[in-house]
């Protein structure tokens, strides 16, 4: 089954989508890369009209609550488009 995903994407290429990766990598346990979870993080937040996701405590390095919150950033030459723009990390007890 294939996520549509086709105007949803994450912001590319800034200070922003870098520390995004890191703090993915630097919070997150799992053996899946992130480009390879990607479209499914973009996914849920759109079909849930939400910015952030929640990683649970069991899948964290530090077994704490994570969220990761995001602005959807407007493209003025494509309005369907949305552009997922990193905004930072909550850590939760």
């Amino acid at each position: 089954m294939s996520l549509d995903t086709n105007d949803l994407e994450f912001e590319y290429h800034t200070t922003n989508s870098e520390q995004f990766t890191k703090d993915f990598m630097n919070h997150v346990k799992t053996d899946i890369p992130l480009f390879a979870l990607q479209d499914e993080l973009l996914y849920l937040m759109n079909k849930r009209n939400s910015t952030s996701f929640r990683i649970p405590a069991y899948k964290s390095i530090d077994n704490r609550n994570h969220i990761f919150y995001f602005e959807i950033r407007p493209i003025k030459e494509n309005p369907r488009l949305k552009v997922y723009q990193y905004k930072g990390i909550d850590l939760l007890h």
